[in-house]
């Protein structure tokens, strides 16, 4: 008796010629693709390759900034500092050294020019780890400058940058601060009273307790 169901051999054997039909008409495409992986790979590697390298010699050269630094030759550290960053600005390390670029103008009493330093360090993709660090030091600038609001919401926003409990407590009492001598007390008053319910900030509750008592004692009437 014949059988009328189909003959599974036969059905491969037609997928499979229907594969080599497609794969030679195709080659040619196929061939190209196949280069095109190659040469994305190829690039691929390059760029992480050069990134390595440039990384590499940030640190190093980092490092010879610091070191004439420790020796107390600072024109050489800051001159050293400047290449590093000029050079390796992409590079965590040369973020690095434009916050101790910041740090020493702000040592000469040239705030805006460090604040500015910071601000256009901020925009590499490398800054993004500390970022906390860069607002702080922009507030801290500001502060010199007098810009007592401008430095609050500079501490507001490393605050909310970093991740780390007691330096997110430390931010906002530096934000606090900032905002009660630049008089606005409601405002420091809102973050000492938030800080004293939240559990995470009782690294500052003391502190905060005394800055509350200071904002809520009225003058003795005569």
């Amino acid at each position: 008796m014949t059988s009328n169901r189909p003959d599974p051999d036969a059905g491969a054997a037609d997928r499979a010629q229907t594969f080599v039909d497609w794969t030679r008409v195709n080659s040619t495409a196929l061939t190209a693709g196949a280069a095109i992986l190659v040469v994305a790979a190829a690039v691929f590697w390059f760029y992480g390759r050069s990134r390595a390298i440039a990384a590499g010699n940030a640190e190093k050269a980092l490092m010879t900034a610091k070191q004439s630094m420790a020796a107390g030759n600072l024109p050489l550290a800051q001159t050293d500092l400047q290449t590093v960053y000029a050079r390796y600005g992409s590079t965590s390390a040369g973020v690095e050294a434009a916050m101790i670029l910041a740090q020493l103008d702000y040592d000469s009493g040239k705030y805006q020019d460090g604040v500015t330093l910071l601000q256009k360090a901020s925009s590499s993709s490398a800054a993004s780890p500390v970022t906390s660090t860069l607002r702080s030091l922009e507030g801290d600038g500001y502060g010199q400058m007098g810009k007592l609001q401008d430095a609050a919401k500079q501490y507001d926003a490393a605050a909310a940058a970093t991740s780390y409990q007691d330096d997110r407590a430390y931010q906002r009492a530096k934000a606090a601060r900032a905002y009660q001598a630049a008089g606005d007390t409601a405002k420091a008053r809102q973050i000492w009273s938030d800080m004293l319910k939240d559990p995470t900030a009782s690294s500052m509750a003391p502190e905060a307790r005394v800055r509350l008592g200071e904002l809520t004692v009225r003058p003795a009437k005569p």
